[in-house]
């Protein structure tokens, strides 16, 4: 089960970027089509429907590298055991930030198929097909923060913290190293 979830996460993570990459050759193709007086239709909605594909798509893997911002003022101070109330309390709430997210966009998508909703662009897309890999990566996100959670209630820490615990871990090492020498 492990090695699944990680292979879920790196994979959305991998077309996460296929979809900026997909982003970046369209406004090039766009911009050498106007040297040439080529339009490319619809240019700008295919690169809106990529870049919501690529955010959501790269929420999991993003989470599970420790990309995501964290404000760590406060939690450098506190206890391990508070420390790890803090991480499960944290997970818990965007637990439920993240399965409200995903339901609403899982309906969203629903709702654009049976009301056949269409784009205005010059290219008509039925508006479910861009919003499917959007509502899949917010499941992947939710999938991802709820391992999250489980791992820190049965290890005490979760996976994602960052290199700023790392470089904090080194300083705590190194200077009980100092201490031992000075001894």
């Amino acid at each position: 089960m492990r090695k699944f979830l990680d292979n879920l996460y790196l994979g959305s993570g991998l077309i996460a970027g296929l979809f900026v990459v997909a982003i970046a050759v369209l406004i090039m193709a766009q911009v050498i089509g106007r040297w040439f007086n080529i339009i490319v239709p619809s240019t700008e909605d295919f690169s809106g429907y990529f870049l919501a594909a690529s955010s959501f798509l790269g929420l999991a893997y993003t989470l599970k590298v420790g990309g995501h911002i964290r404000v760590n003022i406060l939690i450098h101070n506190f206890s391990p055991k508070a420390r790890k109330v803090q991480e499960i309390a944290v997970l818990v709430v965007g637990l439920a930030l993240a399965t409200f997210m995903s339901y609403w966009l899982i309906f969203m998508v629903w709702e654009s198929w049976v009301f056949d909703e269409k784009s205005l662009g010059y290219v008509r897309v039925d508006l479910w097909i861009p919003q499917v890999p959007v509502a899949v990566g917010a499941v992947i996100f939710n999938i991802a923060v709820l391992d999250e959670l489980v791992h820190t209630i049965r290890n005490g820490k979760p996976t994602y913290q960052g290199l700023d615990d790392e470089m904090e871990d080194l300083n705590q090492l190194t200077d009980s190293a100092t201490t031992v020498e000075q001894k």
